[in-house]
């Protein structure tokens, strides 16, 4: 068994959280320019086609079965945050 170190793990967690939410805010504003630049020029927000093609390639991305399941979960709650 390999031996761990908490306070470095949580250390590493807290890093990654980090990022995560800078990525996050970073794609939140990025929707918000779809969203303006759908509505400016006529077309709807919601695109469900376009939702289901993103969900198939990011789940492609995930490296296990359990983390394609996972990743799926989070960018449905992603799009759903950024259709508010």
């Amino acid at each position: 068994m390999k031996n761990l170190d908490l306070q470095k793990i949580r250390g590493q967690l807290d890093q990654i959280d980090s990022r995560l939410v800078e990525l996050f805010e970073e794609r939140m504003n990025l929707c918000r320019d779809v969203a303006e630049f759908k509505i400016k020029n006529g077309k709807a927000v919601y695109d469900p086609e376009r939702e289901k093609e993103k969900l198939d390639a990011v789940r492609g991305l995930a490296k296990s079965p359990f983390t394609e399941i996972a990743v799926g979960e989070l960018f449905i709650q992603l799009m759903t945050v950024s259709r508010r």
